[in-house]
């Protein structure tokens, strides 16, 4: 699978990196910022992504969780927080707390692995006529 990382720690980063591609998967890129994240999803599809949901201040993944879900494109928050705030208006996802061990990053891969839709296929089943 092809798997978009955004986090803004660069050894954090690496290690994702390094872990997915471990794991048999093809890291695409790691983004350290919205903008960066949102133009690796324009150069090409991905399969699943891992979102550190704080991008550093008061910036979050909430945009590209947002093009995510437009897009059909499961995805797994990470976090050093027990929980996301939901006020937030953050998209519903998994949540995978910090530091995330490499069975916890090969469970939410292989969950995401079954989240993966068909481009061609209707995100809801429409009803018989």
């Amino acid at each position: 699978m092809r798997v978009l990382i955004v986090e803004d720690e660069p050894l954090l980063a690496m290690l994702l990196e390094e872990s997915i591609a471990d794991l048999g998967h093809e890291p695409v890129g790691a983004a350290a910022t919205v903008a960066q994240a949102l133009a690796l999803l324009d150069e090409g599809p991905v399969d699943c992504a891992l979102l550190d949901y704080s991008l550093g201040g008061e910036n979050t993944s909430i945009p590209v969780a947002e093009r995510l879900v437009r897009d059909r494109v499961p995805f797994t928050y990470l976090s050093g927080h027990a929980a996301l705030d939901k006020r937030s208006g953050a998209p519903d996802g998994p949540l995978l707390n910090k530091p995330a061990s490499m069975d916890g990053i090969a469970r939410a891969l292989d969950a995401m692995a079954v989240l993966r839709l068909p481009a061609n296929c209707p995100a809801v089943p429409s009803s018989p006529a």
